[in-house]
């Protein structure tokens, strides 16, 4: 049986940090993560390398850190994603290109919304 190589670049182990994000956020799980609980998805120990990798992370804006107060004990860090929006377009207004008599009409913008028949 092959086994799953260990020893992964870091900049591997940050894809990884953020696919897990992507699952959890797939099946709904949107709290934010401990160190401990993101390293025992991706089948990792805990350590100061990983918690190094997580600071790194951190400091690119790929992360974002919450500081959870626990009483008795130490200041808890937990983690998410930094969520970047992809819609770039306007709402509202969509693009459409009308053909009439063989030319076509650009740059027209319609309003968008419920099409009705009209009587």
């Amino acid at each position: 049986m092959k086994r799953k190589p260990r020893q992964y670049s870091r900049e591997k182990r940050k894809e990884q940090v953020l696919g897990q994000f992507a699952v959890w956020y797939s099946k709904g799980d949107t709290e934010p993560k401990t160190m401990q609980r993101i390293a025992r998805a991706l089948d990792l120990v805990p350590s100061t390398k990983f918690r190094d990798l997580l600071l790194e992370m951190e400091a690119q804006g790929l992360l974002t850190v919450q500081i959870r107060e626990k009483s008795g004990r130490w200041a808890a860090r937990t983690y998410y994603p930094v969520v970047e929006t992809l819609i770039t377009e306007k709402y509202g207004r969509r693009r459409i290109v009308v053909k009439r008599r063989g030319m076509i009409a650009d740059n027209l913008e319609v309003p968008s919304g419920q099409m009705g028949l009209w009587s």
